[in-house]
């Protein structure tokens, strides 16, 4: 089985060294690690016959599945030594998946035309309906600009509603526009 290196994480390589005839005093260690055309060298420290390398996460150095070998050098009094290599594999310490299980479209205001009978006022006159349905919804001469998307979705409900009046649109848009108080 490979050793495991981290994409996202940072660990400590930990292992017991034990050197006979000579000091640890000034001894030091690093581990190495290969992988393709890529070396990678992580100095580490010996004390009281433990040996510690920090290896830093691999982000942006190996991609997830990257596979190598590795190995820890150890200099005792100007003499080199190679006393444990193993093969790797770097992985993705945390991960995080999402399933989107429904996407909801963005819902357009709706505005529904329906011609109400008002005291004094001809169901048959569009332009009429037109101003009377704008009053309800408040867009006035001063604010049809401001309110000109609003307006474009009562003009479109309307005569989506009453088909027999598109013929003559043009003229009961202005009508109305010109009879909004």
């Amino acid at each position: 089985m490979a050793y495991t290196l981290y994409t996202d994480k940072n660990e400590n390589f930990v292992c017991e060294v034990s050197v006979k005839n000579a000091s640890l005093k000034d001894a030091f260690a690093r581990m190495v690690v290969k992988c393709d055309d890529l070396t990678l060298m992580f100095e580490g420290q010996l004390k009281d016959g433990k040996c510690i390398v920090p290896i830093n996460r691999l982000k942006g150095l190996m991609t997830e599945d990257s596979k190598g070998e590795m190995h820890l050098e150890v200099i005792v009094e100007d003499t080199y030594f190679k006393p444990w290599q193993d093969k790797f594999q770097v992985e993705q310490h945390t991960a995080v998946k999402v399933q989107v299980s429904e996407q909801k479209k963005p819902s357009k205001p709706i505005v529904e035309v329906k011609t109400i009978q008002k005291p004094g006022r001809k169901l048959s006159d569009p332009a009429s309906d037109i101003v009377f349905v704008c009053e309800r919804v408040g867009i006035t001469k001063q604010n049809l600009v401001k309110k000109g998307d609003v307006f474009k979705q009562v003009i479109k409900e309307y005569f989506k509603s009453s088909p027999e009046f598109v013929k003559n649109s043009k003229t009961y848009i202005k009508e109305a526009v010109t009879a909004l108080k």
